[in-house]
């Protein structure tokens, strides 16, 4: 079952079992986690399906694909992007998930050059408009879950999920720079 697809010059499909992102060719859809093949007459279904909801896609979620190329990313190997949680989420990354994520082909994004995300600067209530998993390369930010209310500090090293539809409000304590991932 897909959950949520898209096209660009590759179609990048969620498993909806393991949702871990498979690459299409005309062939089939393999699911990384699982290896299951869906066979080829699923992708005419399947293909529909992408049309109806690549209309519903975010711009900045159907131009993520091309940056990952753009940066090196391969889209024909075995590891890469994928979704590591449904819910927020904070932990320090491991070598091994770098490596297997292959993050450091994603694209970054600073905090350098945006007035409205300065040091000290606090974003009240910014809800996400699409999945997100960063890895933060350098910098402090101070996450508010609207939620629990609960403060999260994410640092250099960390993952972080941003689910779509989270709400929370965000301080920038030390300029950032991330690698990017959405969904």
């Amino acid at each position: 079952q897909m959950r949520h697809c898209m096209l660009t010059s590759f179609s990048l499909l969620l498993c909806g079992g393991c949702r871990s992102h498979a690459f299409h060719s005309q062939a089939a859809f393999t699911c990384r986690s699982s290896s299951a093949v869906i066979a080829p007459p699923s992708c005419l279904a399947a293909a529909a399906a992408v049309e109806e909801q690549e209309q519903e896609l975010h711009p900045a979620v159907a131009g993520w694909p091309q940056k990952y190329s753009d940066e090196g990313g391969d889209v024909s190997l075995a590891n890469g992007p994928r979704i590591l949680s449904t819910e927020f989420k904070v932990h320090k990354a491991t070598e091994e998930e770098l490596d297997k994520l292959d993050v450091q082909h994603w694209p970054t994004w600073s905090t350098d050059d945006k007035p409205k995300w300065a040091v000290g600067n606090q974003v009240v209530d910014k809800e996400m408009p699409y999945g997100e998993l960063s890895y933060m390369i350098s910098g402090k930010l101070e996450i508010v879950p609207q939620s629990t209310g609960v403060p999260v500090v994410v640092e250099v090293g960390d993952f972080v999920t941003f689910p779509e539809g989270f709400v929370a409000s965000w301080k920038v304590l030390e300029e950032l720079t991330w690698y990017y991932y959405l969904y």
